[in-house]
């Protein structure tokens, strides 16, 4: 006698756990998991729209008119990336732009991202958004000067004017990055909202203004600064100038762009203190036995310390005799190369590395391994 077996079922509950056991979920996926039964729509539909991101003006049209169609998904959307790029021959048209009012206007987001277009002179798309005081994450990425337009004889740079008017719309922004942007830093005579406690200025210059100007109002609450690929004078000025202005920044991360033998911020006749720091990069500046030490004076809560880059000057016995000085008594973990720059850069032997790691062993200090990506500096 056969018995049929019932088919299995799929319990209900476990299909919000199947949604979130893979972060690599492609919008077509979501598309067919949809049509499995109506218990999948509603946490397709909550990831689906939970992070939007458009490269085009027809994508922007497009989910305008689906907000307009079901505005019940407008409450899914918590990241927004707008990077839309018009053609060189022509100009915007009128529903493009009412389009993208349209999802500027978004109630809620915690997160906003703009590019493309959108990254040309930022602050006046920023100016359109209606409901700001839940953003505390706002990415502007410039990327490469756009193209000549119609009507334009000159490629348009990617920039972004910072004064009260746009502080004081995101008043608990607590993450800010400018990546390939000109900024304009308008000084205010008032305090700005505090709460700002990441910073990231990637390939950033500075037009016009003060450096610190931009986290006025939290410069006790700011946390981690990152400056990458800036020029020598953006660098040694500004972040000289934010360390100064911001005694509370526990986190560092400072890379020079083709900077030849640049000396990093501590090298200086003026000494800096940084009492709260406790993780600190160098990547690409002149690094001698005289920076650690002035790092050392700098910093005596220093739990982290990375020297990255070919025009590392330190070698393995001046290194190993920094260690043993016990100057950095909190230091726990070291990122260092693995030669010296004499000129030219040369490996050290396995007898001197030997030697270090022996050192560092004996002073509670590991040396992190530089092709291991979960332990590489650029992720603190």
């Amino acid at each position: 006698m056969n018995t049929i077996r019932p088919a299995p079922v799929l319990v209900d509950d476990l299909i919000p756990i199947i949604l979130e056991s893979n972060d690599h979920w492609w919008p077509r996926d979501f598309q067919r998991l949809a049509l499995v039964s109506p218990a999948w729509v509603y946490p397709v539909r909550k990831r689906l729209y939970a992070h939007p991101s458009l490269r085009t003006y027809r994508a922007c049209h497009l989910l305008a008119r689906t907000f307009a169609e079901n505005p019940e998904l407008v409450s899914y959307v918590q990241r927004l990336e707008l990077r839309p790029t018009a053609d060189e021959e022509r100009a915007l048209d009128e529903r493009e732009m009412r389009s993208l009012r349209c999802i500027l206007e978004l109630k809620g987001l915690r997160s906003l991202t703009l590019g493309g277009d959108l990254a040309v002179a930022a602050h006046r798309f920023l100016s359109v958004m209606h409901d700001t005081r839940a953003v505390t994450e706002l990415h502007i990425d410039g990327c490469l000067p756009i193209q000549r337009r119609a009507g334009l004889l000159a490629p348009v740079i990617p920039s972004l004017e910072w004064d009260d008017a746009i502080a004081f719309r995101f008043p608990n922004l607590r993450r800010l990055t400018l990546r390939n942007i000109l900024l304009t830093i308008v000084p205010s005579t008032i305090d700005r909202p505090a709460g700002l406690t990441h910073l990231t200025l990637d390939n950033v210059g500075v037009d016009v203004g003060f450096l610190p100007d931009i986290c006025q109002g939290s410069w006790e609450t700011l946390r981690e600064l990152r400056v990458i690929r800036g020029n020598a004078v953006d660098i040694e000025d500004g972040v000289r100038s934010m360390l100064e202005m911001c005694e509370n920044i526990e986190t560092l991360y400072c890379e020079g762009h083709e900077l030849l033998y640049h000396m990093s911020v501590f090298d200086d006749e003026e000494p800096l203190a940084c009492p709260k720091l406790r993780k600190l990069c160098l990547s690409g500046f002149d690094v001698n036995s005289e920076t650690l030490q002035a790092i050392a004076q700098a910093c005596p809560e220093l739990e982290e310390l990375a020297m990255l880059g070919r025009l590392v000057r330190v070698s393995s016995d001046q290194w190993t005799s920094f260690l043993s000085s016990g100057r950095l008594k909190c230091l726990r973990r070291l990122f260092s190369p693995s030669g010296t720059n004499v000129p030219p850069f040369t490996f050290w032997s396995s007898g001197e590395r030997e030697q270090l790691l022996k050192v560092c062993g004996a002073q509670g200090v590991a040396i992190a391994d530089l092709t291991s990506k979960a332990s590489s500096p650029v992720d603190w």
